[in-house]
């Protein structure tokens, strides 16, 4: 596998499940068609992949001299980032936990 083709997103401020949804839409599709599905899905977490797949086209344009037409998304893996264990005060001198989640993904292109 070449590295040039490929492009890796961490600690991404959503929950690797979320993340996962959006990716599927996206898997084995033509990056610029690709795009255009990311950029009208309204997902917080489309914004992010939309960024990573197009550092990922990039980086095979300038690095591995690539035609940027000609790519496509071979697989797209998403997972589990460490998690932030926060705590909120609330009534009555009273504390509730909560966990902030974090996703890794990472986005490897190839030639048709």
């Amino acid at each position: 596998m070449n590295k040039s083709l490929t492009a890796t997103l961490k600690y991404a401020l959503t929950s690797y499940k979320k993340m996962q949804l959006v990716a599927k839409l996206v898997q084995g599709k033509n990056v610029d068609e690709a795009l255009t599905i990311l950029e009208h899905t309204p997902k917080a977490s489309a914004k992010m992949l939309w960024k990573v797949i197009k550092s990922a086209q990039a980086n095979a344009v300038n690095n591995a001299g690539q035609n940027a037409q000609t790519l496509y998304i071979s697989h797209i893996t998403v997972g589990r980032g460490p998690k932030l264990k926060r705590s909120r005060f609330v009534a009555r001198s009273r504390i509730h936990g909560y966990v902030k989640h974090r996703a890794f993904v990472r986005v490897v292109l190839d030639n048709k």
